[in-house]
């Protein structure tokens, strides 16, 4: 006997988790298939929505319009402030864990204010659809369907329409028998290659997603019904029992709706038997309008999928701040017209989230789905039951049953919330492994032969009167260098067994001096004093540390041509990162904003400039710097920094967050020669600027600044054919 959809999807969903713990990152390549089948899906979401709209509308009665928009409006703003509510109670359920990362290009990128005209008026309806502007599309689709309310001939119209509609399921059902392989592919994918430390996560957003659609669906809804209506709590259940469980097991409300219809007929002519037969077939046109009219509407299910970008942010060791909760959902529920993956992918892009993060939605939504199909089910019941006898004129509400059900949501609301919180934090509470991602990292070239020098005693009065050249630096054999000791992740020390130096700056050093073929030496300046003291003494060819261009800079020494362009960054305490996030905000902050600065005077000046109220702290070295952060920086509010130094920091200390007050300031950085060593000076910007060229800077600030070493140094994921089995190395 075949087995059936549902039961294969199920199948497939536990065969992909098995799969990708027994093959680990070997089943990488499956994401090909899943992106594949995501596209897939996507096709028919824009033109069915826009001709569901057109034909559901344009079909009706004005009269009938008018009270559905009035009444069953009302009634489904009511259930969507439900849904709303609960979903921004889930933050709170977020347990405090250590998260820290990289720095992220997104964070020097202004968060973008939606244009709400733009998104919501078709002024040019082609470009709507073609950029898949969901609110839009939906605005133009409503006015064209109530332009066809009492058109002669909409015959005409509507039918080729429906024929179009039906077409487009057709494709869509036909996609749907892929969805095995899909889900297959997915789950593969994702437990082959996530850190355990991840998934331990992801089941925090599977566990508060499934109590709170529990939790609306067979409580606050059908509650909320019998307090407006002469229906009783369980008397709803007992009837919607089928619907909600076929629902549940193929996870498509839209295969139960002819069930619904007739199980919603069924309650409301049961509690009113006293009414004519007049007035029971209004009943039931009624229901017969309401369940279709409804269903291109947004549910509260997919109302609860609007928690996920605050799932992501808390993910990836961010936050959204309260401030732009309006936003998510202002800008978040008319663009559920265009379904999830449309939704949020504008809104992770709207928040500054990685927009990639979609495909850790898609990967737990195989699961999400069921509950939010149930959800969704019992969203379209209670709508069209309170709306149907509010229509009527039969609402009555029910004080007592009304006052029982908010003291017990509010009850069952806090035991989600904080239940959840409590066990995660006390029972399941994942260990820190970040700082050690960070401490294990290695060049990601080959090294020249080097000698690194840990004590500058007598090294001064050895030097050389003279400043070298590329020429003679190459006639010597040696190009030294002198760096900044601690600062990650541009030069520091890893954990390997010998520890080696390693980072951005380290990288690059080693790559001119392969260039040239000599070796190295390198020599700890651990202040910006202490580089140009051993770059006029002849000690140093380079002083290779990223330093902010200044003017006053150049009175020191000679800076080479920008390595990259740097924001400006604070390192503050987690909970105080949206405090910082605009410098206006910054300003508004009193004289005494206590603000940890790189002790030099150049910094000390720069910084003065951009933070005038501040009172400035100035800070010797790394050293000291990573005690004041070991400390919890008691005496300090923020510390200054490049915000890609800064993202580093965080890993180590997970307490701290690194900000980009916006919008960014950017400061290019360079690295430093003696003032008359003109020669070495010309010949290394002509070095940097053909190593730019080829994309080798570029790799080099992507594998360090922005985390890319982390994925490509990390130790491979635990799977049951490598480390049992054996079969594989």
């Amino acid at each position: 006997m075949p087995i059936k959809p549902p039961k294969l999807v199920f199948l497939s969903l536990l065969l992909g988790i098995a799969t990708g713990i027994f093959f680990g990152e070997m089943v990488a390549w499956l994401q090909v298939v899943g992106d594949i089948f995501i596209k897939l899906l996507q096709v028919t979401v824009i033109p069915f929505i826009s001709i569901s709209l057109i034909t559901g509308i344009g079909s009706q009665k004005l009269e009938d319009v008018k009270a559905i928009a009035f009444k069953g409006g009302g009634v489904l703003l009511l259930a969507w402030t439900f849904a709303v509510a609960v979903l921004l109670c889930i933050p709170f359920a977020f347990p405090d864990w250590p998260s820290g990362s990289f720095f992220s290009i997104n964070l020097t990128e202004t968060a973008s204010t939606p244009d709400f005209l733009r998104l919501f008026i078709p002024s040019n309806p082609f470009y709507a659809y073609a950029n898949a502007i969901v609110p839009a599309v939906v605005v133009f689709s409503i006015l064209i369907g109530l332009a066809l309310i009492g058109l002669p001939g909409k015959e005409s119209v509507l039918q080729p329409l429906d024929v179009l509609r039906e077409v487009l399921m057709k494709i869509t059902r036909g996609v749907t028998k892929l969805t095995p392989i899909g889900v297959f592919a997915l789950m593969a994918y994702l437990v082959g290659t996530v850190d355990f430390e991840d998934l331990i996560r992801l089941q925090i957003y599977l566990v508060l997603y499934g109590l709170s659609a529990l939790f609306l669906s067979l409580w606050v809804l059908p509650t909320l019904v019998a307090a407006l209506t002469p229906l009783s709590y369980l008397e709803i259940l007992r009837a919607l029992r089928t619907p909600l469980i076929t629902g549940f097991a193929t996870g498509s409300s839209l295969v139960v709706l002819p069930m619904l219809i007739e199980q919603c007929k069924v309650l409301i002519t049961s509690a009113q038997t006293q009414a004519s037969e007049t007035a029971k077939e209004r009943y039931q046109s009624t229901v017969n309008i309401l369940v279709p009219v409804l269903y291109p509407f947004p549910q509260s299910g997919a109302l609860l999928n609007l928690a996920f970008p605050l799932f992501a942010a808390w993910y990836i060791g961010s936050g959204v701040p309260t401030t732009q909760y309006p936003t998510l959902v202002f800008a978040g529920i008319p663009s559920l017209f265009g379904g999830n993956i449309l939704t949020l992918t504008f809104l992770l892009d709207l928040l500054r989230l990685p927009n990639d993060l979609v495909q850790v939605f898609l990967s737990m939504d195989v699961i999400n789905a069921r509950f939010g199909t149930l959800l969704g089910v019992m969203h379209y019941a209670s709508v069209t039951l309170i709306a149907t006898v509010a229509i009527v004129g039969r609402l009555k509400i029910n004080w007592l049953v009304l006052l029982r059900f908010v003291l017990v949501s509010l009850l069952l609301l806090a035991a989600i919330i904080f239940g959840t919180r409590t066990f995660y934090t006390l029972v399941v509470s994942p260990v820190y492994t970040k700082a050690d991602s960070l401490l294990r990292l290695d060049l990601m070239g080959e090294r020249q032969p080097s000698v690194i020098y840990t004590d500058l005693d007598n090294i001064a009065q050895d030097s050389q009167s003279e400043p070298a050249d590329l020429l003679a630096i190459i006639r010597r054999g040696v190009l030294n260098v002198c760096y900044q000791p601690n600062e990650y992740p541009s030069a520091f020390y890893n954990n390997a067994t010998p520890r080696q130096l390693v980072g951005f700056d380290i990288e690059i050093a080693h790559r001119m001096a392969q260039r040239s073929n000599v070796s190295l030496a390198f020599y700890p300046a651990h202040t910006e004093r202490e580089g140009m003291e051993l770059l006029n003494n002849r000690v140093c060819d380079l002083y290779m540390r990223t330093l902010p261009v200044s003017a006053l800079r150049t009175y020191k020494f000679a800076l080479t041509d920008p390595i990259y362009q740097s924001a400006v960054g604070l390192i503050v305490s987690d909970h105080k990162r949206h405090a910082y996030s605009t410098w206006q905000e910054i300003d508004k902050m009193d004289a005494g904003f206590r603000l940890g600065v790189d002790g030099s005077l150049s910094s000390m000046m720069m910084t003065r400039d951009l933070f005038p109220k501040a009172t400035l702290t100035p800070i010797r070295d790394m050293t000291e710097q990573a005690s004041i952060l070991e400390s919890g920086a008691r005496n300090l509010d923020a510390i200054t920094d490049m915000a890609e130094e800064g993202g580093a920091w965080t890993l180590l200390y997970p307490a701290f967050t690194v900000v980009v007050p916006q919008p960014a300031a950017l400061i290019p950085v360079a690295y430093a020669v003696a003032r008359d060593n003109n020669d070495l000076l010309i010949s290394t910007n002509a070095w940097l600027q053909a190593e730019k060229s080829k994309g080798n800077i570029d790799e080099l600030y992507s594998y360090w600044m922005l985390g890319g070493a982390t994925e490509k140094k990390r130790l491979p994921r635990w799977s049951v054919i490598k480390d049992i089995l054996q079969w594989v190395e």
